[in-house]
């Protein structure tokens, strides 16, 4: 299945239930925004005019230095963690690239593993382990359970490993973090062999699901006064997502107020504009709306046709993804949107060398 339509069903299933938890806790999240939904709409449509347009144009190999030119700005603006993450998916690339460094992929590989175990467990030799403690799960240290789920998904997109997966999604556990989960368990699912389809929905699936339950009792002991049930607060989750982003949209419009996608804590941040101390998500649509305002329509373009060039290459088709999907209710920050401009600059590039080596072999 081609990306546009596996992204779709992602996203009209999130608006959906968005749109169920505006209704069902009117009285909580405040009356739908018909402007902010229009927005939300014609941003989903440039998006799949972005992908499909390179479809049916020959496009210059130029845009690819817009990939790259985005994904290092974007990237670098995440703090340590997107310049380190930044630099691994520089190294792969190069490595992908440059068939005489075949020999260094082994090493590159079980340094991968090693940061996937060896970071959680730094967090947990401090005493961060919120499946424990879920206070700890605020703690800064938590981004050490980000950043192994993240290698782990470099891993699994590179080439699927159950036992990658197992760890990563273990790990996931510990962490109460659904996304971090659901990173893992999407870049699996869409590099995986068909033959692999069915081990994985039937391993792959109670683990995450083990994870939003653990994340869910993670909740109601940090909030006491937290009264949904397990169904009532996916519901609702998603509801205050699309709330904040009706929030940030009304903030944002005409022309943009920009400070979000180069900040470093952008979750941070938007609660921080609200009076708040947490991390809020936002949805997709949050950041563009209150970083460009109406502009931030030509960003879902730039994302669509960097969705569709990632698609030249299964790896990074994989990871782009994985990655987007997460963003639908997350919103766009400077790792998610470096790590997707990164996928289509080496995808691209990988397709050009392929089709030059073809070329002089004909």
């Amino acid at each position: 299945m081609k990306s546009d339509k596996i992204f779709a069903l992602f996203l009209a299933s999130y608006i959906s239930l968005a749109l169920l938890g505006k209704f069902a806790f009117r009285s909580y999240l405040d009356e739908l925004n018909l402007g902010a939904l229009l927005y939300a709409l014609m941003f989903s449509l440039m998006l799949f005019l972005g992908y499909n347009v390179e479809k049916k144009f020959n496009l210059p190999f130029e845009r690819a230095y817009v990939y790259l030119t985005l994904s290092i700005l974007v990237s670098s603006a995440a703090g340590i963690l997107g310049v380190v993450v930044a630099l691994a998916v520089l190294l792969v690339g190069m490595l992908i690239l440059r068939r005489t460094l075949y020999e260094y992929y082994k090493y590159a590989y079980y340094a991968g593993i090693a940061l996937v175990v060896a970071l959680p467990l730094l967090a947990m030799f401090k005493g961060v382990i919120p499946i424990l403690n879920p206070q700890t799960r605020y703690s800064d240290l938590k981004d050490l359970y980000l950043a192994s789920a993240i290698f782990a998904s470099f891993l699994l997109a590179y080439k699927p490993s159950l036992i990658i997966f197992l760890l990563g999604e273990a790990f996931a556990v510990v962490s109460t973090f659904r996304s971090n989960a659901l990173m893992i368990f999407l870049t699996y699912l869409f590099r995986a062999e068909k033959k692999e389809f069915k081990r994985l929905l039937i391993i792959g699936v109670p683990l995450v699901g083990l994870v939003f339950l653990v994340r869910f009792y993670a909740t109601k002991s940090v909030y006491s006064v937290w009264k949904l049930g397990f169904a009532q607060s996916l519901v609702y989750r998603a509801g205050f997502s699309y709330m904040i982003y009706e929030k940030l949209f009304s903030l944002g419009m005409p022309v943009g107020n920009f400070g979000l996608l180069l900040n470093p804590n952008a979750r941070e941040y938007v609660a921080a504009l609200f009076g708040k101390t947490n991390n809020y998500t936002y949805t997709i649509f949050g950041q563009p709306a209150y970083d460009l305002g109406i502009f931030g329509l030509f960003e879902a373009f730039i994302v669509g046709l960097a969705l569709s060039d990632s698609e030249k290459s299964p790896m990074f088709k994989a990871l782009s993804l994985a990655f987007l999907i997460l963003a639908i209710e997350t919103g766009f920050d400077a790792l998610n949107f470096g790590i997707l401009m990164g996928s289509a600059y080496f995808a691209l590039l990988a397709s050009k060398n392929v089709a030059n080596l073809g070329g002089k072999m004909g």
